[in-house]
């Protein structure tokens, strides 16, 4: 039998000395391995925020562009009329953005729709109408009627407790607590603080309201949708409203559309044909930047220039297109 010898000093030397750079390599390694994770995480985030800049700029070259679309509008075509089948109503579908994303846009007027900032009128007549108009709009929605108190009493400047409404007493209980501003709505998130609002209730609600920064609500006949033109008055219903809306409405005045339709002679008063605020709805998404942008628009009325009034960035888009398709059996 041979017997194991223990291994010499230059044997251990070298042992250690291997290890040594078994422990410099892997140190390295690991060195080089996070700096390659870093540097990948930074280009991540350059490309990243390129991108989500790259969405935003192009958000803004739509909004740059409706704001042209009003103004050549208000100066080729009469500036005392508006209706669904000018340029700026013209839904388009989403385009693509040199091959790295798409981008869709919206149109709104919002002169076709309910103010709700009208029930901050000081005009009893006005905030009257205004309120029987919500409550038929939102019996025909099927909510809650007393939301339209709670409405009224968030935007009036008194504390004093409208039908079946809500004032500071009401909301100072909830956590966190916060009082009625008593001022014109400015932001559509407002109404989902109203004491009886339900979100799906509000959501079902906002296509046919709109938040003006006046008093007034003139409704344009050419644009309004069959719940805005149905609630306008007891007299008026559903059925009559969508003999309207399924056909091409351009009317030039209201006389002649009170003519076609006798049963709007009550509210003439209320009712236009031309329109100075819009709603313009954006989406651009650039690889995985995505950016949705609603601004309200704002028409002057002698010379067409457009501003803007105010920008949302938080807005969901929801695509108003509906794409048929149909399969074949094989």
């Amino acid at each position: 039998m041979y017997k194991r010898l223990p291994p010499t000093a230059e044997v251990k030397q070298q042992g250690i000395a291997l290890i040594s750079v078994l422990l410099v390599v892997a140190v390295l390694v690991a060195i080089t391995t996070r700096l390659l994770e870093d540097h990948n995480l930074v280009v991540h985030h350059h490309r990243a925020t390129f991108e989500q800049n790259q969405a935003l700029q192009y958000a803004y070259g739509a909004e740059a562009l409706a704001r042209q679309v009003l103004f050549q509008d208000h100066k080729s075509s009469d500036p005392k009329i508006d209706h669904l089948g000018e340029p700026w109503a013209k839904q388009l579908p989403p385009f693509e953005l040199d091959d790295i994303g798409y981008m869709e846009t919206q149109v709104r007027d919002l002169n076709g729709c309910l103010n709700l900032n009208a029930l901050a009128s000081n005009d009893e007549v006005v905030l009257k109408r205004t309120l029987k108009r919500l409550k038929r709009m939102l019996r025909e929605l099927q909510i809650d009627e007393a939301l339209a108190d709670n409405v009224r009493d968030w935007v009036d400047r008194d504390s004093k407790v409208q039908g079946f409404g809500a004032e500071d007493n009401s909301y100072l209980g909830k956590y966190p607590p916060y009082r009625t501003p008593n001022s014109k709505i400015s932001h559509v998130s407002e109404l989902y603080l109203l004491d009886i609002a339900k979100p799906e209730q509000v959501k079902e609600l906002l296509p046919f309201v709109c938040l003006l920064p006046f008093t007034d609500n003139k409704i344009n006949v050419n644009t309004a949708n069959t719940l805005t033109l149905a609630t306008l008055d007891d007299g008026i219903g559903v059925g009559s409203a969508e003999a309207i809306t399924m056909t091409e409405r351009a009317y030039t005045s209201v006389t002649d559309f009170v003519r076609d339709h006798p049963e709007f002679s009550a509210i003439a008063d209320d009712l236009t044909v031309s329109s100075d605020h819009f709603g313009l709805h954006v989406q651009a998404v650039v690889g995985e930047g995505s950016v949705t942008l609603y601004s309200h628009l704002v028409r002057n009325e002698s010379d067409g220039r457009v501003t803007v009034l105010q920008r949302d960035f938080a807005k969901l888009f929801r695509s108003s297109l509906t794409i048929e398709a149909s399969t074949e059996a094989e």
